[in-house]
């Protein structure tokens, strides 16, 4: 992400995150857009199979359609957070308007886990000043990251090649999406790497 968001996260007392503080030697797997019907439990197993964890950030509305997947994400020790209700532009919303999309989705995730309230990865990064205050207030998380892996973009063979040149540092928070199918296997030639490395695969 952009420098400006180490500089908001430092003046937000954490409410804006773009690195996790405190994680010792853990990397911090995120991904976002899901419940997908077939990614996510592609995912879930690769993660069941090396025993890492990670904070799915959802859409309100493939929760709705495929309650299931929440509930094995949350079965399974993972986290579940907010990525919007439908996956707005937010700079094109009005600020009530991003607030609603924000109380939707957590209305539809509080089922799941039981929490009123969910950390908050805005679509597409676009973090608006409404979202900002309103982490603040609310006290509320809004977890951006620091190494997106293009996931969504980059062909196999290039996706790996970045995860390899990728050197990791505690705390990072790592960007990847649940509907694309190299990431499954992207993942699992570098879980390997990274824990031979000293580190553990946490959520946020």
């Amino acid at each position: 992400m952009h420098w400006i968001w180490s500089v908001v996260a430092g003046l937000t007392a954490q409410q804006v995150r773009v690195k996790q503080a405190g994680s010792g030697q853990a990397l911090h797997l995120t991904f976002d857009d899901g419940p997908h019907p077939t990614g996510t439990p592609m995912l879930l197993d690769v993660l069941a199979e090396f025993g890492a964890k990670a904070t799915f950030f959802l859409l309100g509305e493939h929760a709705q359609q495929h309650p299931h997947i929440v509930q094995r994400i949350v079965a399974e020790g993972h986290l579940i957070g907010n990525h919007s209700m439908s996956h707005p532009d937010f700079k094109q919303l009005a600020p009530a308007a991003q607030l609603a999309q924000v109380d939707a989705a957590d209305a539809v995730l509080a089922p799941f886990d039981g929490r009123q309230r969910h950390a908050f990865r805005p679509p597409r990064g676009h973090a608006t000043l409404t979202m900002i205050v309103g982490a603040i207030m609310r006290a509320q998380p809004m977890v951006l990251w620091n190494f997106d892996s293009l996931d969504f973009k980059l062909p196999q063979a290039e996706l790996d090649a970045r995860l390899s040149s990728y050197e990791p540092s505690a705390g990072d928070i790592l960007l990847f999406h649940d509907d694309m199918p190299a990431t499954v296997s992207a993942l699992r030639r570098a879980i390997p790497r990274w824990r031979q490395a000293g580190f553990q695969l946490t959520a946020v």
